[in-house]
This record gives structure tokens, C-alpha cells and sequence, in this order.
């Protein structure tokens, strides 16, 4: 994963030096293992830290129009044949950065929507003394940036701009409070009060007066219309991403877990790379202990024995999810909300030692595909009881509650007796909203219990989860509507960055076949009977894997729950630990949560560990990571 930083100095705050760009390249070090460098002219300085993984872009900011325009890009273009073929740049060979300059000359502050692919860049135009700014559709590629009237900088990454002197550190309570619970509802706003993000698919232009933020699009579905065979087409697109997510480097390996979505990618990205006469993909793999409920290893091997692949299995014994935490902390800058993060980081470790620079990665495909049970809305509401007893398997199979349970949830929910409620509480619109509102108020989220009432009220925590934690009626009674809520979401983001940071520390760069434009909003126009069918889930792409992938991997309906893993982790390997942070240094994280609260449910696991609630755990390990990080950051940070 490359990196990008820049430093531009406004209302003639004078030239811009070497050294502090110099000393943001120098925070990013990791990220420059195949070199870095940096340009500067007048009052602006842009810097680029390298990872080859195209064989195209090299060290460095370019500069092309006689001078007038300069770019810091960390990109990868899918479109690319498609762009050249619009701007007329022939057959001459062209890299990604000078593409997107020539984009940037073509169409202006409108070239993103031309664009297909990962990318976070920044162009210096010198006629307009304008630095224009971009970020991917989804937000695979990170952009952070600090803005004062005298100078804006941007960086991949946070810590370059905590270099620069006059930088504040104070920390955000609305960061702490949404990590807490669990709501990334900010898409600008990091750990620090004074350091933003670009978010997903805006742009954003800097002047010598001005910052301006627009978005340049919205997640839709494809206005184009769908062929009449639907898994044709997802076969299609889906192979098209894995082969544009394996351009350049051949060093290209794939994450392996033995469930749907890495199982289709390494399937799909193994028949490419047969086709292609490249050498066997290498494949990286968590095996548990076997007998253990996360155990999936025969759904690996049967993917192994079908494909010409380069497996590795990477044992996971004794999980000490808190091993080297302070280390993840520095890496991440911050909280973030992945308590596998350390399994993850041993996949990054291990691919990097052995070469690998690129790493398709299946992440996403539950929400990108969707198991389409806003489907199971539409049926009740239908009221066709018995097509919605048949697709309760798929629910039933994915998250484990009984069907007869989920039944009668829907038959309260939309059963006749309910149609009449509702039409009689329409004839007094007034008295509805009036229920609603106390309704929505008398509510308590699932962090209740666990933030500080006085950290919520000051952070306006009620309103902000209601606005962004839940999915409103009018939208999860609709499966289009539903599926463009959950790809909406700030876990999007998040979930990227935090990849990001983790996989950048040891040399590779995550891909991501499924967040792919066109794939997406493909997925987006599909029926609910195209994602849920006969009680599976995720259907078209089940079907379109027919004779890529093992029937048993194909047709698999559970998900692997890793709670007991993390719960057997933490009290095995971190009793020490625990017992010191939420008894002898209490008072750190007193100000945040509620600690005879946290206590209580940490009783509850060291009683029942084979039984521990889903909640419990995560009050333990959200206090647990605040703690550590604040004891990491103080005194250096004040609160905001």
C-alpha cells in the first residue's frame, strides 16, 4: 500500500520547505518499500512513499503541462482501456497518475466519475493555484488531511500530519463515544479534534480562501438494465474485478478462510492465473485446532484439492488477542472496531514474508451481494406466509435463530391484526409521530449500560445513533432499499482504513474484488429473489460459482461465530491484564463507561465463559482497547 502526503501553504504563507515533507515521508517509512521522493515549487510540496504493485506507477509525484500540474497518487485504475480510448491517448504507454492528470485536464473537477477502481490523490493546478483532491467510491484508499487559514496538509495517514508543528492533539469525545458504541457515524472526523478524513466518493478543492467539499457520487444501483440471466452476468463482472485486482505485480497471493466469498475469489483467481501461465496463487489460511467450532479446514482443503493453488495454513493455537496491542495501537493510530484485527495481521505477516505484495481479499461479499433478507420483509408484508416459511433457512442458517421464533416475529410484525393497528393509527398522523418519538426515546441501545450517561449527553449520542445506528422501518421493509443502507454505512470505511493501516505495516496491499463499481451497482439492481432463493442466501453468486467451487463450500449456510475464540483468548492469555485495567486503573476509563457496568459483565464471562453474551464481550473488549490507548496517548493528548 503506497502512501501520499502534501503540504500547501495559503494566503502567501511563503514556500513551502522540503524538510517538513521530508519528515511526513519519514512517518510513513513503511509504506516506501520500493522507494519514495518528493517535488516542491513555491508555496506547495507533494510527496509519495512507494509500494509497486502495478509495475507502472513510479516513486514520485509527476508533473506534466509544462509544469502547470502536479500529482501524489495512490491508484489503481480498472478502466483504464476505457479512458484511454476517451482521451485519445493512443497506444502510447501511460501510467495510472499520468491518467488521471490527463482525466483531471479533460473533464476537470468531474474527472472521479470517469473513474473505476481504488485511488486517493491530490493534482496541484498551478493556473488555478487550486490542490484538488479525490477518494475512492467506497473508501479503500485513505486521505486525511489538517486545514488553518495559513496551511492544509494531507497524508495517508495520520501520524505525518501530527509531525508537523502546530498540529493540535486533542482528542475527540465523539470518536471515544462512537467507539464505544460502536457507531462510525462520522465520515470526516478521526481520533483527533483537529485531523479529518476526505470522505468516500467526495472530492475536495483548496484554495488560497476556501475548502470546499462535494461528493461526486451517490451508491445506486445500475440505471442500465438487467440481462434476462442474472448469474451470467454476475459471472461475468466478477471475474472481470478478480482479473483487474491482479494487474501488475506478480506477486499476488489470496486470503483462503474455506467460506463463500475468499472461496470464490481463489477459485476464480486461480483459473486466471492458469490461463494466464503464471506461477501457482498463493494462498494464506487460519486453521484452528481441529474439532474446534471454527474449525473450517476441510472446506479449505476442498478448495485446495480443486484448484492449482500454493496453500499455507497458519495455526491458530493459543489466540492471544491482546498480543502485541500496543504495537497495533501505534499501527492504528487510534480505537478501531475489529477484535480479530491480530488474526488478520498474522495472514498480512506471513504473505509479506513470503513475497506477496498484493492479497485479494473476500471481505465485504455479505454486504456487497447481500443474503437479501429484506426479501423476507417484502413476503410477509405480501402476505405470502408460505414463500416466507420457505426463505427463513436462509436467516435461520446465517445467524442461528430458530425459525419458528422468526415467524411469529414477522406474523406480529405484519400479520392482519397489525394491518388494522397501523391503518388506524394513520387516521391521526399527529398522535402517531407523538408515540413514535417517545417510542424512540424510550429505547435503549445495546451500549446503554456501557457508555458514561454524562460522555453520551455531552457527545449527543442518543440522537446520533438513531439517526445512524438504526435502520429505519420504511427502509428494512425493502431489500433494494435495505441493501443500499448497509453499503452506506461508516463501517464501510472504517473497516477499510483499519485493513489498511494493519496490512501497509508489512508490505502488501489488500484488494478487494468485490467492492467493485460496476459489480456493485449490479447488486444493487437485483431482485431479492435473485440474492435469496429456496432459504440461500447470496444465491446469484452460489450460482454463478457452479463448477468453480466444491458443492460443500458452494451450498455452505453458516458463518463461523469467533466470540468463544475471543472470549477463551482474552481470560486464558490476559487474566493479568484485564484484572489490572478494570480494577487497579478503573479511574482511566471511569470518565467513558460505566464501570460497575463493565465489571458486571466481566464477571459474567470468568463465571460462564462457554456461555458468554455477545454483549458482554464487547463491553470488556472496547474498555480494554480504550484503556490501553489512553494510556498509550496521555499526557500527549488533551480532550476535546
Amino acid at each position: 500500500m503506497s502512501g501520499i502526503a502534501g503540504i500547501l501553504l495559503r494566503q502567501d504563507g511563503g514556500p513551502a520547505q522540503a524538510t517538513d515533507i521530508q519528515q511526513m515521508l519519514a512517518h510513513m517509512r513503511h509504506r516506501a518499500r520500493d522507494g519514495s521522493s518528493w517535488w516542491t515549487a513555491g508555496s506547495v510540496a507533494l510527496g509519495h512513499a512507494w509500494l509497486d504493485t502495478t509495475g507502472e506507477n513510479g516513486p514520485g509525484p509527476l508533473i506534466m503541462a509544462g509544469g502547470k500540474l502536479a500529482i501524489t497518487a495512490d491508484c489503481r485504475l480498472d478502466n483504464r482501456d476505457e479512458l484511454l480510448a476517451r482521451l485519445g491517448a493512443g497506444d502510447r504507454p501511460v501510467n495510472d497518475a499520468m491518467l488521471l492528470m490527463q482525466a483531471y485536464l479533460t473533464w476537470g473537477d468531474a474527472c472521479p466519475t470517469y473513474l473505476q477502481g481504488d485511488f486517493a490523490f491530490a493534482i496541484w493546478d498551478a493556473e488555478r493555484r487550486a490542490l484538488f483532491c479525490a477518494r475512492d467510491h467506497f473508501g479503500i484508499k485513505p486521505f486525511h488531511y489538517h486545514s488553518t487559514a495559513r496551511r492544509f496538509a494531507f497524508a495517508s495517514e495520520i501520524g505525518p500530519l501530527l509531525a508537523l508543528d502546530g498540529v493540535g492533539t486533542r482528542i475527540s469525545e465523539h470518536q471515544i463515544s462512537g467507539f464505544l458504541a460502536g457507531l462510525p457515524d462520522d465520515p470526516q472526523s478521526t481520533q483527533y479534534a483537529e485531523i479529518f478524513r476526505l470522505p468516500a466518493r467526495h472530492i475536495l478543492t483548496v484554495t488560497d480562501s476556501q475548502v470546499m467539499l462535494r461528493p461526486y457520487w451517490q451508491v445506486e444501483p445500475s440505471p442500465r438494465p438487467l440481462r434476462p440471466d442474472a448469474t451470467e452476468e454476475f459471472r461475468h463482472l466478477f471475474s472481470q474485478s478478480v482479473r483487474n485486482r491482479m494487474r501488475g505485480t506478480p506477486a499476488i497471493g489470496a486470503m483462503l478462510s474455506g467460506g463463500l466469498d475468499s472461496s470464490s475469489i481463489a477459485g476464480v483467481a486461480g483459473l486466471q492465473a492458469a490461463a494466464e501461465h503464471r506461477q501457482r496463487l498463493k494462498t494464506f489460511s487460519l486453521v484452528f485446532d481441529k474439532g474446534s467450532p471454527m474449525d473450517e479446514k476441510s472446506f479449505i482443503d476442498a478448495v485446495l484439492d480443486r484448484h492449482r493453488l500454493d496453500g499455507t495454513m497458519i495455526s491458530v493455537g493459543n489466540y492471544a488477542p491482546f498480543a502485541e496491542f500496543e504495537r497495533i495501537l501505534e499501527e492504528q493510530e487510534g480505537t478501531f472496531l475489529a477484535p480479530g484485527l491480530s488474526l488478520t495481521r498474522s495472514i498480512y505477516r506471513t504473505a509479506g514474508a513470503k513475497g506477496v505484495k498484493v492479497l485479494l481479499d473476500g471481505h465485504g461479499g455479505d454486504e456487497v451481494v447481500s443474503h437479501g433478507h429484506g426479501l423476507l420483509h417484502e413476503l410477509a408484508n405480501a402476505g405470502r406466509w408460505l414463500a416466507l416459511w420457505r426463505e427463513l433457512h436462509g436467516a435461520t442458517g446465517t445467524y442461528g435463530e430458530g425459525m419458528l421464533a422468526m415467524y411469529f416475529r414477522f406474523l406480529t410484525v405484519y400479520g392482519p391484526a397489525w394491518r388494522i393497528a397501523r391503518w388506524r393509527n394513520r387516521m391521526n398522523r399527529l398522535l402517531s409521530r407523538l408515540r413514535l418519538k417517545t417510542a424512540a426515546q424510550a429505547r435503549v441501545p445495546a451500549w446503554g449500560a456501557l457508555v458514561n450517561a454524562e460522555l453520551a449527553r455531552r457527545t449527543d449520542l442518543v440522537d446520533r445513533f438513531h439517526r445512524a445506528g438504526y435502520m429505519p422501518p420504511s427502509v428494512s421493509a425493502s431489500e433494494a432499499l435495505t441493501h443500499r443502507w448497509v453499503l452506506s454505512t461508516g463501517l464501510v470505511p472504517h473497516a477499510f482504513e483499519v485493513l489498511d493501516k494493519a496490512a501497509a505495516n508489512f508490505g502488501v496491499e489488500p484488494r478487494y474484488p468485490f467492492w467493485d463499481k460496476p459489480l456493485v451497482e449490479f447488486c444493487l439492481a437485483l431482485p431479492g429473489e435473485e440474492k435469496l432463493h429456496n432459504g440461500f442466501g447470496r444465491h446469484v453468486l452460489r450460482q454463478a460459482m457452479e463448477g468453480v467451487l466444491p458443492p460443500a463450500v458452494q451450498w455452505r449456510r453458516d458463518k463461523i461465530d469467533f466470540t468463544a475464540n475471543l472470549v477463551n483468548g482474552m481470560l486464558r492469555n490476559h487474566r493479568d491484564l484485564l484484572d489490572t485495567v478494570l480494577v487497579s486503573e478503573g479511574d482511566r476509563i471511569a470518565p467513558y463507561v460505566n464501570l460497575s457496568e463493565v465489571n458486571a459483565a466481566y464477571a459474567r464471562l470468568l463465571q460462564k465463559p462457554g456461555e458468554a453474551a455477545p454483549l458482554d464481550v464487547q463491553y470488556v473488549w472496547r474498555s480494554i482497547s480504550l484503556s490501553l490507548w489512553l494510556r498509550r496517548i496521555q499526557p500527549m493528548g488533551s480532550l476535546a
